[in-house]
């Protein structure tokens, strides 16, 4: 199995080569003769075992900066605010997850999604997490992550806390479903995945990609 160290190096090694200093004059120079030999390792380490491709340090580190440059504001009103879990064919993907209750509180971390559709419109999503404890008709326990522009295999690494009783929790179902962002139209409904708690031992983490299909909304 190959290690977190290893892969670090790799991903940094086909970037940063040993031995090169780009100044500011010639790096679109270097960036052209570069480009065919960064297209042969990407190509090589998607095409690798899930270990690789699919790992933690991967996504975070082809994780695009713009999210950190510039968020969407999702709670901006907008034109139409019609949200529909409609059935389409476009839901498919996964999403990590995991869960552990420790010092009075629930926490969920949203690590990533993959294989994510593209928009109705034929774009790359510009994707969020939200998260509630079902049955909550009041939405007290309504959480959502920043917004991840363009991308169909997001990077969130996002902590969602819900403090209350491990009784309570144990009554209530974890509805986490993935949206993409559009500040003139409706929320488009990616895909989601509703887990039972009472039915999962809470006192150890839990850590797993979920198959995201569709959710009931009441």
């Amino acid at each position: 199995m190959i290690d977190e160290v290893t892969i670090r190096s790799l991903l940094w090694g086909i970037f940063l080569p040993s031995g090169i200093h780009v100044g500011r004059s010639n790096v679109k120079t270097v960036a052209e003769r570069r480009l065919p030999e960064i297209r042969i390792f990407l190509t090589s380490l998607f095409n690798s075992a899930d270990e690789i491709a699919h790992s933690d340090l991967v996504y975070t580190f082809f994780h695009p900066l713009l999210r950190d440059q510039q968020e969407a504001d999702i709670h901006v009103a907008k034109v139409k605010e019609t949200r529909s879990t409609a059935p389409t064919e476009k839901v498919c993907g996964e999403i990590k997850l995991s869960l552990q209750y420790h010092r009075g509180a629930l926490t969920v971390m949203v690590h990533h999604a993959r294989s994510l559709p593209v928009t109705t419109g034929g774009q790359e999503p510009n994707t969020y997490v939200k998260a509630y404890l079902k049955p909550d008709p009041t939405k007290a326990t309504k959480r959502k992550t920043k917004v991840v522009r363009k991308n169909c295999f997001p990077s969130f690494m996002e902590t969602l806390e819900y403090r209350m009783p491990l009784e309570i929790i144990r009554n209530r179902a974890l509805q986490v479903t993935v949206w993409s962002h559009d500040s003139l139209q409706e929320n488009e409904f990616l895909g989601g995945v509703q887990l039972d708690l009472g039915a999962l031992n809470l006192k150890e983490e839990i850590i797993r990609w979920y198959q995201l299909g569709y959710v009931p909304r009441s």
